[in-house]
Protein backbone atom coordinates (compact mmCIF):
# COMPACT_ATOMS: atom_id res chain seq x y z
CA UNK A 1 0.00 0.00 0.00
CA UNK A 2 1.59 3.47 -0.96
CA UNK A 3 2.12 5.85 1.82
CA UNK A 4 -0.05 9.04 2.29
CA UNK A 5 1.47 12.31 0.44
CA UNK A 6 3.73 14.09 2.66
CA UNK A 7 3.70 17.67 2.39
CA UNK A 8 0.35 19.66 4.23
CA UNK A 9 -1.66 16.62 3.61
CA UNK A 10 -0.39 13.77 6.05
CA UNK A 11 -2.99 15.78 8.70
CA UNK A 12 -6.09 14.80 6.93
CA UNK A 13 -8.51 12.58 8.60
CA UNK A 14 -9.09 9.18 6.97
CA UNK A 15 -12.79 7.93 7.07
CA UNK A 16 -14.29 4.98 6.23
CA UNK A 17 -15.55 5.69 2.18
CA UNK A 18 -19.47 5.70 2.48
CA UNK A 19 -22.14 7.26 0.59
CA UNK A 20 -23.77 10.10 2.94
CA UNK A 21 -27.24 11.42 2.57
CA UNK A 22 -27.86 14.42 0.60
CA UNK A 23 -27.04 17.73 3.05
CA UNK A 24 -29.71 20.50 3.43
CA UNK A 25 -27.40 23.42 2.72
CA UNK A 26 -26.15 24.22 -1.01
CA UNK A 27 -23.18 22.34 -2.47
CA UNK A 28 -19.79 24.27 -2.04
CA UNK A 29 -17.52 22.93 -4.33
CA UNK A 30 -13.45 24.32 -3.41
CA UNK A 31 -12.19 26.85 -5.67
CA UNK A 32 -10.57 26.23 -8.50
CA UNK A 33 -11.43 22.73 -8.73
CA UNK A 34 -14.49 22.58 -10.62
CA UNK A 35 -15.27 24.97 -13.37
CA UNK A 36 -18.53 26.32 -12.93
CA UNK A 37 -19.77 25.14 -16.42
CA UNK A 38 -20.22 21.59 -14.36
CA UNK A 39 -22.90 22.39 -12.73
CA UNK A 40 -24.63 22.29 -16.10
CA UNK A 41 -24.07 18.90 -16.70
CA UNK A 42 -26.64 15.97 -16.66
CA UNK A 43 -26.46 13.69 -13.91
CA UNK A 44 -25.41 10.00 -14.77
CA UNK A 45 -28.01 7.89 -15.77
CA UNK A 46 -29.06 4.95 -13.66
CA UNK A 47 -26.61 1.97 -13.83
CA UNK A 48 -26.33 0.14 -17.20
CA UNK A 49 -24.14 -2.82 -18.15
CA UNK A 50 -20.52 -2.24 -17.78
CA UNK A 51 -19.31 -1.28 -21.88
CA UNK A 52 -16.80 -4.49 -22.62
CA UNK A 53 -13.41 -4.09 -23.72
CA UNK A 54 -12.21 -3.93 -27.67
CA UNK A 55 -9.49 -6.24 -27.38
CA UNK A 56 -9.13 -9.13 -24.68
CA UNK A 57 -7.39 -7.13 -22.47
CA UNK A 58 -7.99 -3.58 -21.06
CA UNK A 59 -6.46 -1.07 -22.51
CA UNK A 60 -4.98 0.19 -19.23
CA UNK A 61 -3.67 -1.89 -16.19
CA UNK A 62 -3.39 -1.06 -13.11
CA UNK A 63 -2.25 -3.02 -9.89
CA UNK A 64 -4.60 -2.72 -6.55
CA UNK A 65 -3.78 -0.95 -3.51
CA UNK A 66 -1.27 1.43 -5.71
CA UNK A 67 -3.81 4.19 -4.43
CA UNK A 68 -4.26 4.56 -1.01
CA UNK A 69 -8.58 5.51 -1.31
CA UNK A 70 -10.09 2.21 -2.53
CA UNK A 71 -12.58 4.76 -4.64
CA UNK A 72 -9.74 6.57 -5.94
CA UNK A 73 -7.57 2.83 -6.58
CA UNK A 74 -7.83 2.78 -10.22
CA UNK A 75 -7.33 -0.98 -11.52
CA UNK A 76 -8.03 -1.41 -15.00
CA UNK A 77 -9.06 1.42 -17.82
CA UNK A 78 -10.39 1.04 -21.35
CA UNK A 79 -11.55 3.15 -24.39
CA UNK A 80 -14.76 1.40 -25.99
CA UNK A 81 -17.31 1.59 -28.67
CA UNK A 82 -19.20 -1.49 -27.90
CA UNK A 83 -22.22 0.03 -26.76
CA UNK A 84 -22.35 2.06 -30.15
CA UNK A 85 -20.50 5.14 -29.40
CA UNK A 86 -17.22 6.15 -28.00
CA UNK A 87 -16.76 5.95 -24.19
CA UNK A 88 -13.94 6.23 -21.65
CA UNK A 89 -14.29 3.39 -18.47
CA UNK A 90 -12.62 3.41 -15.18
CA UNK A 91 -12.94 0.64 -12.77
CA UNK A 92 -12.33 0.92 -9.29
CA UNK A 93 -11.56 -0.93 -6.66
CA UNK A 94 -14.39 -0.35 -4.56
CA UNK A 95 -16.81 1.95 -6.72
CA UNK A 96 -18.10 4.87 -4.14
CA UNK A 97 -18.68 7.94 -5.62
CA UNK A 98 -17.69 10.58 -3.64
CA UNK A 99 -14.56 12.13 -1.92
CA UNK A 100 -12.73 10.08 1.15
CA UNK A 101 -11.50 13.08 3.29
CA UNK A 102 -13.81 15.16 4.90
CA UNK A 103 -12.67 18.36 3.91
CA UNK A 104 -12.61 17.54 0.41
CA UNK A 105 -15.80 18.64 -1.51
CA UNK A 106 -14.94 16.31 -4.47
CA UNK A 107 -13.12 13.34 -5.65
CA UNK A 108 -12.27 13.51 -9.46
CA UNK A 109 -11.71 10.61 -12.05
CA UNK A 110 -10.15 11.52 -15.57
CA UNK A 111 -9.28 9.53 -18.86
CA UNK A 112 -6.48 11.62 -20.34
CA UNK A 113 -5.25 11.02 -23.96
CA UNK A 114 -3.07 12.77 -26.34
CA UNK A 115 -4.88 13.76 -29.91
CA UNK A 116 -4.12 15.71 -32.73
CA UNK A 117 -1.18 17.31 -30.51
CA UNK A 118 -2.47 17.80 -27.74
CA UNK A 119 -3.81 16.04 -24.32
CA UNK A 120 -7.42 15.58 -24.16
CA UNK A 121 -9.48 14.43 -21.19
CA UNK A 122 -13.25 13.50 -20.41
CA UNK A 123 -13.77 13.52 -16.26
CA UNK A 124 -16.04 12.13 -13.73
CA UNK A 125 -16.23 14.33 -10.99
CA UNK A 126 -17.81 13.06 -7.35
CA UNK A 127 -19.26 15.99 -5.17
CA UNK A 128 -20.14 15.33 -1.68
CA UNK A 129 -23.59 14.25 -1.12
CA UNK A 130 -24.70 14.52 -4.98
CA UNK A 131 -24.61 12.83 -8.49
CA UNK A 132 -21.69 12.43 -10.43
CA UNK A 133 -21.44 14.89 -12.95
CA UNK A 134 -18.97 14.65 -15.79
CA UNK A 135 -17.17 16.92 -18.48
CA UNK A 136 -14.37 16.69 -21.56
CA UNK A 137 -11.67 19.33 -22.26
CA UNK A 138 -8.62 19.99 -22.62
CA UNK A 139 -5.42 19.37 -20.31
CA UNK A 140 -1.74 20.77 -19.31
CA UNK A 141 0.76 20.16 -16.42
CA UNK A 142 1.16 23.88 -16.09
CA UNK A 143 -2.80 24.83 -16.09
CA UNK A 144 -4.43 21.95 -15.18
CA UNK A 145 -7.96 20.96 -17.02
CA UNK A 146 -9.64 23.40 -18.92
CA UNK A 147 -13.11 22.30 -19.90
CA UNK A 148 -15.23 22.66 -22.71
CA UNK A 149 -18.39 22.09 -21.37
CA UNK A 150 -20.68 18.80 -20.16
CA UNK A 151 -20.67 15.17 -21.18
CA UNK A 152 -22.64 12.18 -20.14
CA UNK A 153 -21.83 9.17 -18.54
CA UNK A 154 -23.10 6.22 -16.29
CA UNK A 155 -21.43 4.50 -13.30
CA UNK A 156 -22.06 1.21 -10.56
CA UNK A 157 -21.04 0.82 -7.42
CA UNK A 158 -19.13 -1.51 -5.38
CA UNK A 159 -16.48 -3.91 -5.91
CA UNK A 160 -14.75 -3.52 -9.16
CA UNK A 161 -17.35 -0.68 -9.77
CA UNK A 162 -17.22 1.80 -12.76
CA UNK A 163 -17.63 4.47 -14.43
CA UNK A 164 -18.17 5.27 -18.04
CA UNK A 165 -17.80 8.48 -19.88
CA UNK A 166 -18.64 9.51 -23.24
CA UNK A 167 -16.28 11.20 -25.03
CA UNK A 168 -17.55 14.00 -27.56
CA UNK A 169 -16.64 14.11 -30.73
CA UNK A 170 -14.36 17.04 -31.51
CA UNK A 171 -12.30 17.87 -34.86
CA UNK A 172 -9.79 16.01 -33.83
CA UNK A 173 -11.35 12.87 -31.94
CA UNK A 174 -12.64 11.32 -35.82
CA UNK A 175 -13.08 7.88 -36.99
CA UNK A 176 -9.57 6.82 -37.98
CA UNK A 177 -7.71 9.15 -35.43
CA UNK A 178 -5.60 7.46 -32.59
CA UNK A 179 -5.81 8.86 -28.98
CA UNK A 180 -2.53 7.81 -28.00
CA UNK A 181 -0.92 6.88 -24.59
CA UNK A 182 -3.68 6.73 -22.46
CA UNK A 183 -3.87 7.39 -19.15
CA UNK A 184 -5.88 7.46 -15.75
CA UNK A 185 -5.66 10.18 -12.72
CA UNK A 186 -7.91 10.48 -9.88
CA UNK A 187 -7.61 12.78 -7.05
CA UNK A 188 -9.73 13.62 -4.00
CA UNK A 189 -9.96 17.03 -3.07
CA UNK A 190 -6.86 20.17 -3.60
CA UNK A 191 -7.71 22.79 -6.45
CA UNK A 192 -7.20 22.77 -9.60
CA UNK A 193 -3.85 23.61 -10.23
CA UNK A 194 -3.07 21.52 -6.77
CA UNK A 195 -4.98 18.48 -6.75
CA UNK A 196 -4.18 15.63 -3.91
CA UNK A 197 -3.74 13.29 -6.53
CA UNK A 198 -4.42 9.71 -5.10
CA UNK A 199 -3.42 7.48 -8.80
CA UNK A 200 -2.67 7.56 -11.49
CA UNK A 201 -3.08 4.42 -13.58
CA UNK A 202 -1.12 2.68 -14.88
CA UNK A 203 1.62 2.98 -12.58
CA UNK A 204 2.53 5.27 -10.28
CA UNK A 205 0.35 7.95 -8.55
CA UNK A 206 0.94 11.48 -10.12
CA UNK A 207 1.04 12.51 -13.66
CA UNK A 208 4.83 12.81 -12.95
CA UNK A 209 5.16 9.00 -12.55
CA UNK A 210 2.23 8.25 -14.79
CA UNK A 211 3.04 5.86 -17.56
CA UNK A 212 0.87 4.87 -21.08
CA UNK A 213 -2.23 2.45 -22.15
CA UNK A 214 -2.73 1.17 -25.20
CA UNK A 215 -3.41 3.00 -28.15
CA UNK A 216 -7.03 3.25 -29.58
CA UNK A 217 -8.47 3.87 -33.14
CA UNK A 218 -11.58 5.55 -33.13
CA UNK A 219 -13.99 3.50 -35.08
CA UNK A 220 -11.94 0.42 -34.98
CA UNK A 221 -14.21 -1.48 -32.83
CA UNK A 222 -17.66 -0.11 -33.38
CA UNK A 223 -20.14 -2.64 -33.45
CA UNK A 224 -21.08 -4.24 -37.23
CA UNK A 225 -24.50 -5.64 -38.23
CA UNK A 226 -23.44 -9.90 -39.55
CA UNK A 227 -22.24 -9.83 -43.13
CA UNK A 228 -21.02 -6.36 -43.51
CA UNK A 229 -17.98 -5.91 -44.58
CA UNK A 230 -15.70 -3.82 -42.89
CA UNK A 231 -13.85 -1.07 -44.51
CA UNK A 232 -11.04 -0.62 -42.55
CA UNK A 233 -7.79 -1.87 -44.50
CA UNK A 234 -4.43 -2.07 -43.65
CA UNK A 235 -3.16 1.52 -44.94
CA UNK A 236 -1.59 0.98 -48.62
CA UNK A 237 -2.99 -2.22 -48.79
CA UNK A 238 -6.50 -1.63 -51.35
CA UNK A 239 -9.82 -3.11 -50.62
CA UNK A 240 -12.20 -5.60 -51.03
CA UNK A 241 -12.45 -8.90 -50.85
CA UNK A 242 -9.35 -10.87 -49.09
CA UNK A 243 -7.73 -7.65 -47.61
CA UNK A 244 -7.13 -7.87 -44.01
CA UNK A 245 -8.22 -5.12 -41.82
CA UNK A 246 -6.00 -3.01 -40.34
CA UNK A 247 -5.18 -3.90 -36.70
CA UNK A 248 -6.92 -2.15 -33.95
CA UNK A 249 -4.74 -2.67 -31.18
CA UNK A 250 -1.35 -4.41 -29.71
CA UNK A 251 -0.84 -5.88 -26.01
CA UNK A 252 2.38 -6.67 -23.99
CA UNK A 253 3.01 -8.37 -20.51
CA UNK A 254 6.24 -8.31 -19.05
CA UNK A 255 7.29 -9.81 -15.79
CA UNK A 256 6.49 -7.56 -12.75
CA UNK A 257 9.67 -8.26 -10.69
CA UNK A 258 12.90 -10.42 -11.26
CA UNK A 259 15.51 -11.55 -8.99
CA UNK A 260 19.29 -11.30 -10.19
CA UNK A 261 19.77 -11.32 -13.96
CA UNK A 262 17.18 -13.66 -15.60
CA UNK A 263 16.21 -14.88 -18.50
CA UNK A 264 12.33 -14.57 -19.11
CA UNK A 265 10.12 -13.93 -22.16
CA UNK A 266 8.01 -10.99 -23.22
CA UNK A 267 4.51 -11.48 -24.51
CA UNK A 268 1.53 -10.20 -26.09
CA UNK A 269 -0.83 -9.96 -28.93
CA UNK A 270 -2.22 -8.30 -31.79
CA UNK A 271 -5.87 -7.35 -32.23
CA UNK A 272 -7.39 -9.14 -34.97
CA UNK A 273 -5.59 -12.46 -34.54
CA UNK A 274 -3.41 -12.66 -37.59
CA UNK A 275 0.38 -14.40 -38.07
CA UNK A 276 3.24 -12.62 -39.39
CA UNK A 277 2.65 -9.04 -38.08
CA UNK A 278 6.17 -7.11 -37.12
CA UNK A 279 6.05 -6.35 -33.77
CA UNK A 280 8.75 -3.50 -32.50
CA UNK A 281 9.33 -3.94 -28.49
CA UNK A 282 11.30 -0.52 -27.05
CA UNK A 283 13.13 -1.39 -23.93
CA UNK A 284 14.02 1.87 -21.35
CA UNK A 285 15.84 1.63 -18.36
CA UNK A 286 17.81 3.81 -16.19
CA UNK A 287 21.24 3.32 -17.13
CA UNK A 288 21.34 5.81 -19.64
CA UNK A 289 22.03 5.40 -23.58
CA UNK A 290 19.01 5.10 -26.39
CA UNK A 291 16.10 2.94 -25.77
CA UNK A 292 16.96 -0.36 -27.08
CA UNK A 293 14.89 -1.98 -29.98
CA UNK A 294 13.71 -5.44 -30.54
CA UNK A 295 11.54 -7.10 -32.64
CA UNK A 296 8.89 -10.56 -32.87
CA UNK A 297 6.45 -11.70 -35.60
CA UNK A 298 3.23 -13.04 -34.43
CA UNK A 299 1.72 -16.24 -34.87
CA UNK A 300 -1.16 -17.61 -37.09
CA UNK A 301 -3.27 -16.90 -33.24
CA UNK A 302 -2.05 -13.50 -33.42
CA UNK A 303 0.78 -13.86 -30.24
CA UNK A 304 3.88 -13.01 -30.22
CA UNK A 305 6.66 -14.11 -27.80
CA UNK A 306 10.27 -12.21 -27.45
CA UNK A 307 12.88 -13.97 -25.54
CA UNK A 308 14.91 -11.69 -23.18
CA UNK A 309 17.22 -11.05 -20.45
CA UNK A 310 16.80 -8.94 -17.66
CA UNK A 311 19.93 -6.94 -15.94
CA UNK A 312 17.89 -3.94 -14.77
CA UNK A 313 14.58 -2.14 -14.20
CA UNK A 314 13.58 -1.87 -17.64
CA UNK A 315 10.09 -1.01 -19.35
CA UNK A 316 8.64 -1.91 -22.10
CA UNK A 317 6.21 -0.89 -25.07
CA UNK A 318 5.25 -2.27 -28.44
CA UNK A 319 4.23 -1.14 -31.24
CA UNK A 320 2.14 -2.94 -34.35
CA UNK A 321 0.75 -1.45 -37.65
CA UNK A 322 1.34 2.14 -36.04
CA UNK A 323 -0.18 1.43 -32.52
CA UNK A 324 1.51 1.29 -29.43
CA UNK A 325 0.63 -1.06 -26.24
CA UNK A 326 0.25 -0.12 -22.68
CA UNK A 327 3.88 0.75 -21.11
CA UNK A 328 4.70 -1.92 -18.85
CA UNK A 329 7.52 -1.95 -15.83
CA UNK A 330 10.02 -4.89 -14.73
CA UNK A 331 11.54 -4.25 -11.45
CA UNK A 332 14.74 -6.05 -10.61
CA UNK A 333 15.28 -7.74 -7.00
CA UNK A 334 19.20 -7.69 -6.51
CA UNK A 335 21.12 -10.95 -5.12
CA UNK A 336 24.44 -10.51 -3.16
CA UNK A 337 26.12 -13.73 -1.64
CA UNK A 338 28.85 -13.26 0.28
CA UNK A 339 31.68 -15.64 2.03
CA UNK A 340 34.15 -14.77 4.87
CA UNK A 341 37.93 -15.95 5.69
CA UNK A 342 40.18 -14.90 8.24
CA UNK A 343 43.44 -13.49 7.31
CA UNK A 344 46.93 -15.20 9.35
CA UNK A 345 47.19 -11.61 11.04
CA UNK A 346 43.53 -12.13 12.57
CA UNK A 347 41.56 -9.73 9.97
CA UNK A 348 38.71 -10.84 7.59
CA UNK A 349 38.27 -10.93 4.14
CA UNK A 350 34.80 -11.13 2.55
CA UNK A 351 34.48 -11.99 -1.28
CA UNK A 352 31.32 -11.76 -3.13
CA UNK A 353 29.24 -11.32 -6.23
CA UNK A 354 26.42 -9.18 -6.66
CA UNK A 355 23.72 -9.76 -9.67
CA UNK A 356 23.00 -8.53 -11.46
CA UNK A 357 26.43 -7.01 -12.22
CA UNK A 358 25.55 -3.47 -11.88
CA UNK A 359 27.51 -0.12 -10.29
CA UNK A 360 26.74 0.59 -6.52
CA UNK A 361 28.20 0.05 -3.30
CA UNK A 362 28.94 -3.03 -1.07
CA UNK A 363 28.43 -2.01 2.74
CA UNK A 364 30.02 -4.39 5.23
CA UNK A 365 27.81 -4.12 8.44
CA UNK A 366 27.90 -5.77 11.81
CA UNK A 367 24.54 -6.12 13.36
CA UNK A 368 24.35 -3.68 15.91
CA UNK A 369 26.48 -0.99 14.18
CA UNK A 370 25.20 2.45 11.85
CA UNK A 371 28.30 2.73 10.16
CA UNK A 372 30.13 0.02 7.49
CA UNK A 373 33.04 -1.58 8.78
CA UNK A 374 34.29 -1.66 4.93
CA UNK A 375 33.31 -0.61 1.80
CA UNK A 376 33.85 -1.94 -1.57
CA UNK A 377 32.56 -1.00 -5.17
CA UNK A 378 31.81 -4.19 -7.57
CA UNK A 379 33.36 -5.15 -10.78
CA UNK A 380 31.99 -5.32 -13.89
CA UNK A 381 31.47 -8.85 -13.39
CA UNK A 382 29.77 -8.11 -10.22
CA UNK A 383 32.64 -9.58 -7.83
CA UNK A 384 33.85 -7.14 -4.82
CA UNK A 385 36.25 -7.54 -1.89
CA UNK A 386 35.93 -6.07 1.47
CA UNK A 387 38.62 -6.41 4.12
CA UNK A 388 39.30 -5.67 8.37
CA UNK A 389 41.81 -5.61 10.06
CA UNK A 390 40.63 -5.76 13.38
CA UNK A 391 36.92 -7.03 13.17
CA UNK A 392 34.54 -6.80 16.13
CA UNK A 393 32.92 -9.54 17.18
CA UNK A 394 29.16 -9.82 15.85
CA UNK A 395 26.99 -10.99 12.69
CA UNK A 396 28.15 -9.26 9.35
CA UNK A 397 26.12 -8.61 6.79
CA UNK A 398 26.79 -7.42 3.23
CA UNK A 399 24.25 -4.82 1.55
CA UNK A 400 24.80 -3.74 -1.83
CA UNK A 401 22.88 -0.46 -3.58
CA UNK A 402 22.73 -0.31 -7.23
CA UNK A 403 23.72 2.88 -8.35
CA UNK A 404 20.49 4.90 -10.24
CA UNK A 405 17.91 2.59 -8.47
CA UNK A 406 18.62 0.15 -11.46
CA UNK A 407 17.80 -2.41 -8.96
CA UNK A 408 16.66 -2.94 -5.28
CA UNK A 409 19.13 -3.65 -3.12
CA UNK A 410 19.81 -6.56 -1.65
CA UNK A 411 21.23 -8.42 1.83
CA UNK A 412 23.26 -11.39 1.53
CA UNK A 413 22.86 -13.85 4.51
CA UNK A 414 24.21 -13.00 7.75
CA UNK A 415 27.99 -14.23 8.62
CA UNK A 416 29.31 -14.55 12.34
CA UNK A 417 32.62 -13.26 13.25
CA UNK A 418 34.41 -14.40 16.61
Amino acid sequence: MRAHPPAGRSDRRRRPVARRPLPSRPLILAAGLVPAALFLMPAAASAGPRPATCTATPSILDAAGDGHHPNTDVIAAWLTETGGRLQAVIQVSQAVWEPAHDDSEAASFAMLFGVGGATRYVRALAPRGGPLRFDHGSWTRAGGFLSDGPTTGDSSTGSAGFVAIDVPGTPAIVPGAVLGRPFVLTSDGGTNLDPHWVDAAPGGTTPETAAAGADFTVGSCLPVAPGTVVATPIPGAGSGPGVPAALTGVSLTAPAKVVGRRKTSIRGAVSPARGGVTVTITRTTRGGGAPKVFTATSATDGTYVLPVTISERATWRAIAGGLGSQTATTEVKAKVSVRVARTKAGGVVARGTVSPALPGRVLWLRSDAVVASATARPTTRGTFVLRVAHPRPGRYQALFIPSGARAERALSRSESIR
